[in-house]
């Protein structure tokens, strides 16, 4: 009996996103054992440090064997325009998460933008291969929900090491899940909405380990402990302030004013 591939990576898909919900769901629950409630670390965001740095080693493991290695041969081997262009279609299927978290942050302006943005590179920029909108100043800015969820108040809760994943917390681990639902393509069902999105998605962590490659090695292998690191340089991007209203500061050309 012979499987169709499409039909083999849907089902693999499936599978795969129910295995890093359970794993998640694991690591959350053992950390949260009452026979391990002692603080490990002095860091009060980070209260299981203990199972997070066993976590950490083990991505830095995947990191050395796999995923390094494999993104050096990716960013060497496909030239860059093929990457570039791979990597414009993957961020152009997120302009629907950022419409959705800009319209939660209040941010009306920049909503609009994303809604543009989408239109142009799926028409013009041939679904999003080209990015068209940046040739006309309409640039892309990322946010998620993690993002939302800050302007809203609601806590970052514990720092988390996901396998597979990396830095996380409570309130970013819960954030991936609803901002996966917005991506366009998780609402198709069928087996090329299944292979294209494992497929984009994993040529965009390759083309990401390989354009800020000498930042990860210097987080992961130069630093005197990468936990430490890796814990504070995602602590610090998370643990802020809500982002205020947009204000206008454009210094704008008065064709008047020496009159």
């Amino acid at each position: 009996m012979k499987l169709k591939l499409p039909i083999y990576i849907f089902y693999i898909k499936k599978i795969f996103i129910k295995n890093i919900i359970s794993i998640c769901c694991i690591l959350f629950l053992s950390a949260c054992n009452t026979t391990n409630l002692k603080n490990y670390s002095s860091n009060p965001n980070d209260p299981f440090e203990e199972t997070n740095r066993k976590v950490h080693a083990f991505n830095k493991h995947i990191d050395k064997t796999t995923l390094k290695p494999a993104s050096k041969v990716y960013g060497n081997v496909i030239p860059r325009p093929i990457r570039l262009g791979a990597a414009n279609f993957h961020e152009n299927l997120q302009e629907p998460k950022r419409f959705v978290n800009h319209l939660g942050q209040a941010e009306f302006i920049k909503a609009t933008t994303d809604v543009t943005r989408f239109v142009i590179n799926s028409s013009v920029g041939v679904f999003g291969i080209f990015d068209v909108a940046s040739r006309i100043s309409l640039f892309s800015d990322d946010t998620e929900f993690d993002e939302t969820s800050a302007y809203w108040g609601f806590p970052v809760g514990p720092y988390l090491e996901l396998p597979f994943v990396g830095p996380s917390s409570l309130r970013g681990s819960l954030s991936m899940l609803v901002d996966y639902t917005l991506n366009p393509m998780s609402l198709l069902s069928g087996p090329a909405e299944g292979a294209s999105l494992i497929t984009f998605s994993a040529l965009n962590i390759l083309n990401k380990r390989h354009e800020f490659g000498t930042m990860v090695d210097t987080i992961l292998y130069n630093s005197l402990d990468s936990y430490y690191s890796t814990r504070s340089t995602y602590l610090q991007t998370r643990i802020n302030e809500p982002p205020e209203p947009m204000e206008d500061n454009l210094d704008l050309f008065d064709p008047y004013e020496d009159f």
